[in-house]
């Protein structure tokens, strides 16, 4: 066999899935994939003649008149019914609405002459060339309103300037430097994988290439892109570690797991066979001795699959309680609505802990394991509570998914101390971290003492292409020069008219007309505002007779379902939607996302322009992603999110290639150059970033939670953080910024010595302190000062404590404890406003203007509207009659009551959702973003459950710990008393409550008893996934009922016997 064959037979061989989970015969598997190939030629035409668009005869532009859109519905042939029996089995979904049926949205080539009229009328004829110059010639934007005008071209000149860019420009501003990556030197491996492109090998530092794998101990030695055989060494210690095999329990030959595991994975996600990748990892030396290890691939590799057999074994087999670590609430419920089959089958629990949801500590179970699905910062809680309560060793293995996150100001200090904590505890938990984007693996190797496996793999080849002006530019993995690697791939040339060329100089509509509606493509924009602009724009210029009629009658199911669902159908998704387009950030509730991307999976709706947010939250894969700007928000991108984005192309079962297009302005050539050949972007350790708060809260739970009681100790466990770890690098004397914060703590009475000093004058440091006199043994004299040794013992105050126990810092802890006692003293109980402005306090920053800051005129309005018992709590702040003629006069909100006045513009608005206004009616009201809204809901739900926490720590708010729990449940319910038990499933808001209630199930027993599709029958707009997972929710909770039930007749059996012995 030639090295030619042999090379491409290993490229086909690590492609592949490599253990099948089937005993079945594949032929007719292959068969299915050979009418899914498809050929770069369908989308880029091999000479200039033949455009995509040659036989298409585009009608004039949809009017706007609603009649066409939702008037008589194309009734379903039979032949249509037939083709949706061929789905894969990797889609439980029998439709997206109830009884609508969808057909395969992966591109099948038929045979000639098997096209049904349907199908010729609906798609482009690409062979003829008869009016490929007239596609966008026909359309006239004049007809355009005033307002539609400045909604489409809103923003445009932000991120456009064609005329400026072509190729050369870039090559002259990235020429920089020819860059030199350590692959090319001695990594052959890895130029031998087609499959990889340049930007995949990049200078990093942290993903490597081939298979790779080291222990901590060898990465502590030498750097992990030190030249090395890794074919050869990778895994020459598994003989030996072979004959000393570990003594894992196992129930089953799927690695240890029962042969049922198998089959579930088949049924739930359709997945046959793990990919050789997979095997290869979960039969490490690390996981086999339960060591810590980290694993990096490329986005789309199969990450997650590892991490849930891994957490199966943990449950099934060792019979221990694992905690999973997810960066969003969303992917925290998709994971908990995922997972709820298997417990149900396999007999653990599924708990979520996000925000309100989950009780600290858990319940203590005998018979059943539970898998805790929690955020980064409710993980934490949960942590703590086991700890406080010393339980610790109930928790099995951690899993933590976007591991790099730990780098992220904010709530990577937060994760940062959860690890570090965890670690410090030493009680036998395996800490398994994945992700795609980490340039400094091995200092996340040294804190956490972990192993690192690495593999350059896709399932799909990636092509990566870099658009100049009219130009696009193929990135080439094995260039050795600026002309190697960027290679002039084709000029794009779609005849725009002067209208259209104005509206889209950057051809995006030709762009995706290229691959949708046939394939499903990503357009990440830079802002909110920039989604809808280009999801309009779109709407405006895509060809009507391809879009339009793409999957009509679902689209106005869609349509109807978001607008009964929740509660109102976005003006701009009523433009865009009727030609599949839609737009997705955070502005819209978590419904309306749920609903688009859904019908995103099943190809109703083909385009969605997002934010970066969806690259990293949502599994949504595409066959082509178009990145309109190389910027998120007003930053440039990092290498790292642009992997994160271009990773969502070419997904498994999409076609043999994914595709990515960035589109660079000639101002921004320089800066794309330079972040394509940077080393990927470094975790960096930010506990000492914002005046060290992430380090205060982490000394702070040590000592609450006892782990630490003297400077030695706490020199020993900050000495365990990333932090410590990169000390050095980041110039940060850590031993210092802890000195300064034990002043701090003693100085705001946050800490207290517990033994008398002097027994511990010997290595006594240099921290002297002001103390109250009453709580020290300080010396003589007027100064009061106060010596702390090493190993001086000390603990948290009342107030500390607290701080410790809400899981904030001790500076917002104080600033609450004040609000709390001025409230006490003259606290209205009318309604609920006043509590709900010390929630409101609780987030505040110094302005009140966080998530949104008030509007004067609104604000006004409102107040005026006001009976005059409602505004006694504006009275008491100091708002008069005079502030009022003020804000009326200046329409804006300043002066010294400027914080009060937008925390209270909050306190409104969650009144009105207290008193179950729909969510569509507060967010016009008062001029904010549903989803917005709802972000400022969920907010103010951790903010309550964190002040019922604090209340217990402290005797002198005993009356307002109940107060809170009311807020709390009314707030995470925004439901009627009859509607509460049903508001209970995760998902589950007050439009599909009432649908459930008026449907005849009245409570989680009710919808336990039902099957799925009974379900989908009985319900209006509810798909079968929908409904799938909503039984399967309403089980567990029966399930954790029944648990508790058990452990209550446990505890009296035991009582008994007790009793009758004595």
């Amino acid at each position: 066999m030639s090295n030619q064959q042999s090379k491409n037979n290993g490229q086909n061989i690590s492609n592949k899935r490599a253990l099948n989970l089937t005993e079945e015969q594949h032929g007719s598997q292959e068969e299915n994939h050979a009418k899914r190939q498809c050929t770069e030629g369908l989308f880029w035409p091999d000479s200039d003649d033949e455009s995509f668009f040659s036989n298409a005869k585009l009608e004039d532009l949809l009017s706007g008149q609603k009649g066409e859109l939702f008037g008589t519905q194309a009734q379903t042939s039979s032949s249509t019914r037939n083709n949706n029996n061929m789905m894969q089995s990797a889609v439980a979904d029998d439709g997206l609405f109830g009884d609508t049926s969808f057909p395969d949205t992966t591109l099948k080539l038929e045979h000639a002459g098997t096209r049904t009229p349907a199908d010729q009328n609906s798609r482009i004829d690409l062979s003829g060339d008869a009016d490929a110059d007239e596609v966008f010639k026909k359309i006239n934007l004049n007809d355009l309103s005033v307002a539609e005008m400045e909604d489409i071209f809103h923003g445009a000149e932000d991120f456009s300037e064609p005329l400026m860019q072509n190729t050369q420009l870039f090559l002259d501003a990235v020429a920089f430097k020819v860059p030199r990556s350590p692959e090319k030197l001695h990594l052959s491996s890895a130029k031998d994988d087609e499959s990889m492109s340049f930007i995949s090998k990049s200078v990093l530092e942290g993903i490597v290439q081939g298979t790779q794998y080291e222990t901590c101990e060898e990465l502590k030695n030498r750097s992990i892109l030190d030249p090395v055989n890794w074919e050869s060494q990778a895994f020459a210690d598994f003989e030996r570690d072979n004959q000393a095999r570990d003594n894992f329990p196992s129930k089953g030959e799927f690695y240890g797991l029962p042969d049922k595991v198998k089959k579930m994975i088949l049924e739930h996600k359709g997945i046959k066979s793990l990919y050789e990748w997979q095997d290869e990892c979960l039969n490490l030396p690390a996981i086999r001795q339960r060591k810590n290890l980290i694993y990096a691939l490329p986005t789309s590799g199969g990450k997650t699959l590892v991490a849930e057999i891994l957490m199966l074994r943990e449950l099934l087999c060792r019979e221990r309680n694992v905690l999973f670590i997810l960066p969003y609430v969303s992917i925290v419920q998709e994971k908990v609505s995922a997972m709820s089959p298997f417990a149900i089958d396999l007999d653990f629990i599924v708990e979520e802990y996000t925000a309100g949801k989950g009780k600290c500590p858990p319940q203590p179970r005998r018979k059943r394991r539970s898998l805790f699905i929690a955020s980064i910062e409710k993980g934490a809680v949960l942590m703590d509570s086991l700890i406080d309560v010393q339980r610790p060793h109930e928790i099995g293995l951690v899993v933590v998914d976007e591991l790099h996150l730990i780098g992220e100001r904010g709530r990577g200090a937060t994760l940062e101390a959860f690890l570090t904590k965890v670690m410090f505890l030493n009680a036998n938990i395996q800490i398994v971290g994945m992700s795609a984007t980490i340039g400094n693996l091995s200092e996340i190797s040294a804190f956490l003492n972990a192993d690192v496996y690495t593999r350059g793999f896709r399932p799909v080849e990636l092509k990566e292409y870099i658009k100049c002006g009219s130009d696009l530019l193929e990135i080439n993995a094995a260039g050795q020069t600026l002309e190697e690697i960027f290679v002039p791939s084709r000029s794009v040339n779609y005849s725009y008219s002067e209208a259209v060329k104005k509206a889209d100089p950057d051809h995006l509509a030709g762009l995706i007309s290229e691959c949708a509606p046939e394939h499903c493509c990503l357009v990440f924009c830079p802002s909110r505002k920039n989604c809808e602009n280009v999801a309009l724009l779109l709407s405006r210029i895509v060809p009507k007779q391809k879009f339009f009629e793409h999957r009509r009658s679902e689209k106005v199911d869609l349509m109807d379902a978001l607008d009964k669902m929740c509660g109102i159908l976005s003006p701009v998704l009523a433009k865009t939607l009727p030609y599949g387009i839609a737009y997705h950030h955070s502005g819209l509730t978590t419904d309306e996302r749920k609903y688009i991307e859904t019908a995103y999976r099943f190809g109703v709706v083909t385009v969605i322009c997002c934010t970066s947010t969806l690259a990293a939250g949502v599994n949504l894969p595409a066959k082509r992603v178009i990145i309109r700007a190389p910027y998120v928000g007003q930053e440039f991108m990092t290498l790292c999110k642009y992997k994160q984005m271009v990773g969502r192309a070419g997904r498994a079962g999409l076609g043999e290639a994914g595709e990515s297009i960035l589109i660079a302005q000639s101002k921004d050539n320089l800066q794309v150059g330079q972040m394509l050949f940077s080393p990927m972007d470094k975790a960096l350790s930010s506990l000492d970033q914002q005046e060290a708060v992430g380090l205060q809260s982490l000394i702070l739970s040590v000592i609450g939670l006892n782990l630490a009681e003297c400077r030695r100790d706490l020199n020993r466990l900050v000495n365990s953080t990333l932090l410590s770890v990169q000390a050095s690098a980041l110039d940060v004397a850590v031993d210092e910024i802890v000195l300064r914060i034990l002043r701090e703590m003693f100085k705001n009475k946050v800490l207290q010595v517990t033994e008398p000093l002097g027994k511990s004058k010997v290595n006594c440091s240099e921290i002297i302190t002001t103390q109250d006199v009453n709580q020290t043994t300080a010396r003589s004299g007027g100064d009061r000062r106060l010596l702390i040794g090493q190993s001086t013992r000390f603990k948290l105050t009342n107030i500390g404590r607290a701080a410790f126990k809400a899981g904030i810092d001790y500076k917002r802890a104080s600033a609450i404890h004040k609000e709390l006692r001025q409230a006490q003293q003259q606290l209205i109980l009318t309604h609920y406003s006043h509590l709900l402005y010390l929630i409101v306090c609780f987030n505040s920053n110094e302005r009140g203007d966080e998530l949104f800051p008030a509007d004067a005129s609104i604000l006004f309005q409102v107040y005026t509207s006001l009976p005059t018992d409602s505004q006694a709590l504006f009275k008491q702040l100091g708002f008069t009659e005079a502030h009022a003629a003020r804000l009326f006069k200046n329409q804006s909100v300043q002066g010294p009551l400027s914080l009060q006045l937008n925390r209270m513009y909050k306190v409104l608005i969650l009144s009105d959702i207290l008193d179950l206004m729909p969510l569509p009616n507060v967010a016009s009201k008062y001029n904010v973003e549903r989803g917005t809204l709802q972000h400022l809901i969920s907010q103010s739900i951790a903010a309550s459950s964190a002040i019922v926490r604090l209340c217990e720590e402290l005797e002198e708010f005993w009356c307002y710990k109940p107060l809170f729990e009311r807020i709390l449940h009314k707030m995470d319910r925004c439901g009627t008393l009859e509607l509460e038990p049903l508001m209970e499933l995760p998902g589950v808001k007050i439009n599909r409550a009432k649908q459930l209630y008026a449907a005849g199930f009245r409570s989680i027993e009710d919808l336990a008893k039902i099957r799925p599709i009974l379900l989908v029958q009985s319900v209006e707009h509810m798909p079968l996934r929908v409904a799938t997972e909503i039984v399967s929710a309403a089980k567990i909770i029966l399930m954790k009922k029944l648990d508790h039930l058990e452990e209550e007749t446990e505890n009296l059996k035991i009582c008994l016997q007790s009793s009758n012995k004595d």
